[in-house]
């Protein structure tokens, strides 16, 4: 059985591009959403007992497009300790890299779930 297309190459690659400029607001709404969630989860399952609280306090997340295609979620200390609490003591008080390695998961499945859905 063939398979047959009843579009050129210009018309698909401008449907694609239609597509992707769709999904473009739809990815930074959840990426501006699913960071607020991350940064919370970093407050939350930090493995350090507060002395001060300025650490839990300044651990933040930002959102970003540093090209057309790309939505960038960065995590960071707002301390000039922080890369102590990451890199220091086998990384025992590290906070960010655990944060990414739990949450990357969920994002890729629901960011296949949008793509999914605009299909």
């Amino acid at each position: 059985m063939k398979i047959r297309f009843d579009r050129n190459k210009d018309t698909l690659e401008k449907g694609l591009a239609k597509m992707l400029e769709g999904a473009a607001p739809v990815i930074l709404k959840y990426a501006e959403t699913k960071a607020k969630v991350i940064e919370s989860e970093m407050k939350k399952d930090r493995p350090w007992t507060d002395q001060t609280g300025m650490a839990k306090a300044t651990l933040n997340t930002s959102v970003s497009t540093p090209n057309e295609n790309t939505v960038r979620i960065t995590l960071a200390h707002g301390v000039n300790y922080g890369i102590w609490l990451e890199l220091a003591k086998e990384k025992k008080y590290a906070v960010i890299a655990p944060t990414l390695k739990k949450m990357a998961p969920e994002i890729v499945e629901d960011l296949q779930g949008i793509m999914e859905k605009m299909k």
